[in-house]
């Protein structure tokens, strides 16, 4: 049947699908698109302080203006960098609650103690992003994603208000650390029943790996604080310049170092305790203490589960909790923010996993989300992760916000048959029409938008212990862990393998790689994948604009607390050499990539094509 046959039928069923946009609160919303410059703000804020030698705001503000002090000031120049390589689309902003959170804010997200934020992480991004959106009227604007993290990154102050809270005033024998449950022999008379945070656990993906306080996803007092800071984020927010270049935020909660679908889990924390795998309390922390024998860490969960606030027994050898805790944090986000993308971060392996009894069968997926599991060894975890992905693409669920599912560990090698990145474009493309069978609806009202972001960086090619190679050998090598000594890898050859064989594979511009663009791989098939963004790290980017040798933060932005002016000069790649070269092809590759995913990328709303 052709478009112009069914004029009658579209007629009949657009005032039905718009009906149904309203009734849903779906209407057009911001979806980030394009290649986008991951930047640790707060750390970058941090060196900033480190060079101007003070955090203190100016005080020649004009009024109603957000004050801009000398740190203020360089990351406003170093973000700037960024933008106007026409390569960058925008800034994914990735910052930890507690480099904003400086004191308990109190209960009224409106209404905050005086002192509790510096909001100068997140003020600086904006205010970037306006200036040079304001300076280049007739280019396409810049846009922000934002990647706040709590889990292993909260406030010293969440601990006291757990203990406070959760306790009460006058308890001395209630504990809100959960930790007397590991100590041989528990302490008598402590009462563990309102603990809502460990140190047993190493920090997951960060550095140095140490054991840290980390709040248990089911917390009433973590998921209460954590819920405030995201309302008083949001009207922080409207407040800034150029508010509507805010697309995207990455959803966190049940986490550990990061937004993404990450908790402490045995192939993770095995490798940092005991010779034998087993959990330890650090004797810094707590002297003289000796830990129960033979701690694995799904004991430990399985011990927090059955005691701690929040949870109970009825979860023990089960990731139910986990999903509801997700579930949770999903309609948190939905409720808090509105007209935007909300990014699922998805993992393989990344949450924890249980011994079943024997004969039991393994976890399966989620009705529909079959293909994203295939490897026994991660059923559990991999189940877990689609029964969230099955509440997340719910119609309605996310209310008048877009959705999008993303995933963080793109490299060029092998990319597992459960979940990874293929999972992630593989329901970009399922949802991009209107899934056959259904009611007819409008297909952008069951659209999930797909992102990736590169694992490493690829063109960091210093010894990294933690893989035993480089960052670019890890991103780039088709082959590794095993090296790419012929060709010999360079930055420029490790980001075109990872655009060729992991981002646009499967996708309407594999073609121009020389792939295909259908994937047929373990359980999925798939072709033309629109994927909508990309996060490649900030020092890439420098890398392609020849400032890879600028390792002062200093050099690139200069010191405006001594009116020193940037210079580059010193440090930048010397014309004619193999390093500037090869950072010439960079920034042609990085640029031509921004165009042809900004080719495919899918808005939030479409009008509705008739249903053949």
């Amino acid at each position: 049947m052709t478009r112009r046959a069914c004029a009658l039928i579209f007629c009949l069923l657009t005032p039905f699908t718009a009906g149904l946009a309203q009734v849903a609160g779906l209407l057009p919303a911001s979806v980030p698109q394009g290649v986008y410059a991951r930047v640790a703000v707060d750390d970058i804020y941090s060196q900033a302080v480190g060079i101007v030698g003070s955090a203190d705001p100016a005080t020649d503000a004009a009024p109603g203006t957000i004050p801009v002090s000398d740190a203020d000031k360089v990351v406003l120049r170093y973000l700037k960098v960024l933008l106007d390589n026409p390569a960058v689309s925008g800034i994914a902003a990735a910052i930890s609650w507690n480099s904003i959170s400086l004191e308990n804010p109190g209960l009224d997200p409106r209404n905050p103690a005086a002192g509790a934020y510096q909001w100068n992480a997140v003020d600086d991004v904006f205010l970037a992003v306006h200036r040079w959106n304001h300076k280049h009227p007739h280019r396409t604007p810049k846009t922000i994603q934002l990647i706040m993290n709590p889990g292993f990154n909260s406030p010293g102050w969440l601990w006291t208000d757990i203990q406070n809270r959760g306790c009460g005033p006058n308890t001395p024998n209630c504990s809100a650390s959960c930790d007397p449950l590991f100590m041989s022999p528990q302490p008598a008379g402590v009462d563990l029943s309102h603990c809502g945070y460990t140190t047993i656990f190493f920090r997951v993906e960060g550095e140095p790996q140490i054991q840290m306080p980390l709040p248990l996803p089911w917390s009433p007092v973590y998921k209460s604080d954590w819920g405030i800071f995201l309302k008083t984020l949001h009207h922080r927010i409207k407040e800034e310049p150029s508010s509507s270049a805010f697309v995207s935020i990455e959803m966190a909660g049940p986490t550990a170092s990061s937004a993404e679908m990450i908790l402490p889990t045995q192939a993770d924390q095995g490798k940092f305790g005991n010779t034998d795998g087993d959990l330890a309390l650090s004797t810094k922390i707590w002297p003289g203490v000796t830990t129960i024998d033979g701690l694995d860490v799904a004991t430990a969960w399985n011990m927090l589960m059955a005691r701690s606030e929040g949870a109970g027994a009825r979860f023990e050898n089960s990731v139910a909790i986990f999903v509801q805790e997700w579930n949770d944090a999903i309609d948190k986000y939905a409720s808090t923010f509105s007209g935007i993308t909300l990014i699922l971060t998805t993992t393989t392996d990344g949450l924890p996993s249980f011994t079943l009894p024997a004969g039991a069968p393994n976890p399966t997926p989620a009705p529909g989300f079959e293909a994203d599991c295939d490897l026994p060894a991660h059923a559990m975890a991999c189940a877990a992760v689609t029964d969230v992905l099955e509440h997340f693409t719910e119609f309605g669920v996310v209310g008048d916000n877009a959705k999008a599912t993303q995933e963080n560990g793109m490299t060029a090698s092998y990319d597992p048959t459960d979940l990874g990145t293929n999972a992630v474009k593989w329901l970009a493309a399922t949802t991009s029409t209107v899934t056959p069978g259904l009611p007819i609806i409008p297909k952008y009202l069951r659209r999930v938008l797909g992102g990736l972001q590169f694992a490493h960086s690829f063109s960091d090619n210093t010894l990294d212990k933690r893989l035993g190679n480089s960052d670019m050998q890890a991103e780039g090598c088709p082959s590794y862990p095993m090296l790419c000594p012929q060709p010999p890898l360079t930055p420029a050859l490790a980001l075109e393998f990872v655009l060729q064989l992991s981002f646009f594979q499967g996708t309407a511009i594999a073609r121009d790689y020389l792939e295909s663009a259908t994937v047929n791989y373990g359980n999925w098939e798939y072709t033309d994948a629109p994927m909508n963004f990309v996060q490649i790290y900030d020092t890439d980017f420098l890398y392609a604009k020849g400032l890879s040798g600028c390792l002062l933060l200093e050099d690139i932005t200069g010191n405006p607390a001594t009116d020193t002016p940037p210079d580059p000069s010193a440090c930048r790649a010397t014309p004619g050499t193999f390093l500037a070269e090869d950072a010439r092809k960079t920034q042609e590759e990085l640029k031509l990539a921004n165009e042809q995913l900004l080719s495919i990328a899918e808005p939030a709303y479409l009008p509705p094509d008739p249903y053949y």
